[in-house]
Order: structure tokens, then C-alpha cells, then sequence
């Protein structure tokens, strides 16, 4: 059984970014058309200045808002930013000589405006928070720690979070709970699709930790967010990467990265670079298709075989023909290897390459393909690898790729599936557009020969 998404409207934090955003514009905007700057000074000004506070994480929704914990940060971004921005709007600043010293204290003007302003702004917040149902949340545990949060969070609705129950043993004593019991660890699925949770807060349960991340992917693909308790908290917790309720730290898995705008800006770049890719690469392509017309006769240039794409749905893939012709039902259940004797002298060059993989960037044209993501599998063995290895059906949550992290890393052809597993659903966990580019790049200088060492 599947979760179902979360609620549109996740509780009083949902639209806290953009009213923070609202806030420092305004603030902004207004230091430096005091300080008589120009129209392009004060939107470069307030831009560049908004950004910063952008790239600091400072918009991002938070559990414990204050005004003193962000100083550091706006230091660093606005009060830096500020400088820079007024440093080259100079010329435009009509400032009148009893202010002449105006654009040397903007930064400082910036950083103590933005503070004060935010401060308002959090006390404003944290008194909606308290009138406003927080977002609803299952608590995964059942020790002293996840009984605690529960009775923290269910006391204090300044954070935004309210606890419908805990997961754990049947054990537990339910009338000395804070929140009821929702079930045992085993029936995590059945829960979340009962219950509809905004989040999860895992809390040292007692189901085993690859079962937890299986789930926890399922949870974030539909808009569940969740909330983790750092092992051995009570020894360190990098700054910045939790925060505290009650000498607690939750830290927030981020959300799926490939998902809406910047899906689309992967699929984007997927159609450009495959429709450039192909008129580049057309006399290669047709330098190719001959020679393997001429090794392989009437047996056809492009090599057709099932594969299993993005949720499990299987396509079509195009490869140059590399091998002697065999079956279809061989050519899905027989596994390839180094040195196979139905490899010819054109099929090596094209597999050693990559260049058989060219055909491809009609797949990703098609949209049955991206340039980067975990390569494809036949059925045969995406079925047998999903029983075997944990994790290797998650692969299947973006679209597989024409070469991707664990090929840049040496697994390619005959090798560890364990090893792809991970550093796949490591490269689906860590998406952005500048890793892609950073894949292409390194494969695009394999196939040149500028590098055969993958990395």
C-alpha cells in the first residue's frame, strides 16, 4: 500500500519563507532608496543582498526562530553583499554631503534594519503558530527520547509540529503516552496510509535502518516530510545541520531534489543536449552505423532489447550492434561479460568507447531516457537484482540515464551491482543540475580519451 500525499496545507511554517522574504525586500529596498540611490541601485542592492540571505539558508521553514541565531549568517551574506553592491553603485548614490558617510554604513544599516525587522516578523509568526493547527506528525519510537518529543511538541505548538501518535512495540503502556499508540514498527505502510501524516519523525524505533530508508524514500516521494534524530547526539551535531527542541536535535531530510521545476529543468536540458548531441555527433554516428554494416551484414546496425525504466515501466533501448546476433530470449537472460567470444574487432572499439551507446540520445528525445541518472537493466535481471540487493528498485524513483555517477566511478559492464546500488541512489539523494553536469563532462572526456581513469 502507497502513502497517501500529504495535505496541500502543511500547517502554520508552510508559507513562513515567502513572508520572510516579503519582510527583507521591503527592509531592503527602503535603506537604499533612503540613502538616494538610483532605480538600478536599489534593485541591484536589494537583489544581490536577497540572494545572499538566499544561499545562507536563511528562508528556508524552521522549527525555532530567532533573530540573535540569524545574525551570524546575515553578517556574513547581507552585511558582505551590501558592501560590494554599494561599493559599485557609488556613482549613483546622491547622498548629501551632511550624509557623505551613508554608503560606508549601509551594510551595518542593512544587517540592524534586517534583524530588527525579522525579530517583529518571528514574534508575528510564533503567535499564528500558536492559533493555527501545526502540521501533523507520526513519531517513530517508543523510548524515553521519542515520548519525549512527543510531550514537547504537543505542549509547545511554537514549533509547528503536531504528534497523532507513536509507532512502536504493542508493549507500551498506551494511558501513560502523551499521544496514542498507532501500531507496531512492522506496520509503518498500513500507518502512513491511515494516518496521512504532513511528517515523520524517526526517533530511534526499532525496525532495522534499511528498511527505515526504503520507506522514508517512499514518504518523500509523496510530499511526507521527514525528521531525524542524529545517532550519539548527546556527544556532537555539526552546526547548522539540526535543530534543537528541548535539547533535542531533528534534523529535516531534504525533499526528493528531482521533483517539479527542477525536473522539468532536467528534462529541459535532457531535449537540448540530446537534439545538440546528435547533430555533433551525426558523422560519428554514421562512421559507426558502416562499420558495424559491414562486420555484422544484413543483421541490422541498431540493436533493440527491453529495459526497465523510471517506476519500474519497461522501454525500448537503441544501441549500435555489437555482438554476433543472438536470440531474443538469450539476448534479455544472458548475462555479458569482458572478452564475450560474440564480440567482433568493431563491437570492442564501440564498447570500449561507449560509442554503442550514442543511439540513446533518441531514447532521451523520447523521454524514456535522461542523460544522466542509473543505467538501465533488462527485466530478467531487474528482477533478480531487486530481490537480492536492498535499495537497487529505488533507483527506479528518476529516470535512468545514458551514463551516470557509478559509471564515472569505474562500474561499468561487469561489476559490482552492490556498489552501483549505492552510489546510484547516493546520486538520486544528492541531485543537482551542476552534478549532472560534472557526470557529462567526465564521460564526455572518457569517450575522447582524455581520461580512461573513471572517477
Amino acid at each position: 500500500m502507497e502513502p497517501q500525499a500529504a495535505r496541500r496545507t502543511r500547517g502554520p511554517r508552510a508559507g513562513e519563507p515567502w513572508r520572510l522574504l516579503g519582510t527583507d525586500l521591503v527592509v531592503v529596498a527602503v535603506i537604499w532608496t533612503v540613502a538616494g540611490s538610483a532605480w538600478w541601485a536599489t534593485l541591484l542592492g536589494t537583489g544581490l543582498t536577497v540572494l545572499a540571505v538566499a544561499a545562507a539558508g536563511l528562508y528556508r521553514q524552521r522549527l525555532h526562530l530567532s533573530a540573535l541565531d540569524d545574525v551570524p549568517r546575515l553578517l556574513l551574506s547581507a552585511g558582505a553583499v551590501t558592501a560590494l553592491a554599494a561599493w559599485l553603485a557609488l556613482p549613483a548614490l546622491m547622498v548629501p554631503p551632511a550624509l557623505a558617510a551613508l554608503p560606508a554604513l549601509l551594510p551595518a544599516l542593512v544587517v540592524a534594519a534586517t534583524m530588527a525587522a525579522r525579530a517583529t516578523t518571528y514574534r508575528r509568526l510564533y503567535r499564528r503558530r500558536r492559533r493555527v493547527a501545526g502540521e501533523r506528525a507520526i513519531i517513530l519510537g517508543s523510548g524515553d527520547l521519542a515520548i519525549g518529543l512527543a510531550e514537547v511538541l504537543g505542549a509547545d505548538r511554537a514549533y509547528g509540529i503536531t504528534p497523532i501518535g507513536l509507532v512502536g512495540p504493542p508493549t507500551l503502556t498506551a494511558t501513560a503516552l502523551p499521544v496514542p499508540l498507532l501500531g507496531p514498527t512492522g506496520e509503518l505502510a498500513r500507518i502512513a496510509t491511515d494516518h496521512r501524516p504532513d511528517s515523520v519523525i524517526v526517533a530511534f524505533p526499532s525496525a532495522p535502518d534499511a528498511e527505515l530508508v526504503g520507506l522514508v524514500r517512499r514518504w518523500r516521494r509523496h510530499g511526507i516530510g521527514v525528521y531525524v534524530v542524529p545517532r550519539l547526539f548527546e556527544l556532537s551535531v555539526p552546526a547548522g545541520r539540526a535543530e534543537q527542541v528541548h535539547g533535542i536535535p531533528l534534523e529535516r531530510i531534504r525533499p526528493e531534489p528531482m521533483r517539479h521545476v527542477r525536473a522539468a529543468a532536467k528534462r529541459t536540458i535532457d531535449v537540448v543536449g540530446a537534439a545538440i548531441g546528435l547533430a555533433l555527433a551525426s558523422p560519428v554516428l554514421a562512421a559507426c552505423a558502416l562499420a558495424v554494416r559491414l562486420e555484422s551484414g544484413h543483421a541490422g546496425v541498431l540493436f533493440r532489447q527491453q529495459r526497465v525504466g523510471r517506476d519500474g515501466k519497461p522501454f525500448t533501448m537503441l544501441k549500435f550492434r555489437s555482438m554476433t546476433p543472438s536470440s531474443d530470449r538469450e539476448s534479455q537472460v544472458r548475462w555479458s561479460i569482458d572478452h564475450d567470444d560474440r564480440v567482433g574487432p568493431v563491437g570492442r572499439i564501440l564498447r570500449s568507447t561507449s560509442l554503442d551507446e550514442l543511439p540513446q540520445l533518441v531514447n532521451v528525445l523520447r523521454g524514456e531516457m535522461s542523460l544522466v541518472g542509473p543505467r538501465p537493466e533488462r527485466p530478467f535481471f531487474a528482477e533478480q537484482f531487486a530481490r537480492t540487493y536492498g535499495g537497487y528498485a529505488d533507483r527506479h524513483r528518476v529516470p535512468v540515464g545514458m551514463t551516470g555517477w557509478a559509471q564515472i566511478h569505474g562500474l561499468r559492464g561487469d561489476t559490482s551491482i552492490a556498489h552501483r546500488v549505492r552510489l546510484d541512489n547516493h546520486y538520486i539523494e544528492n541531485w543537482s543540475i551542476g552534478l549532472d553536469i560534472k557526470i557529462m563532462i567526465r564521460t564526455v572526456g572518457w569517450m575522447l580519451g582524455l581520461s580512461r581513469r573513471w572517477r
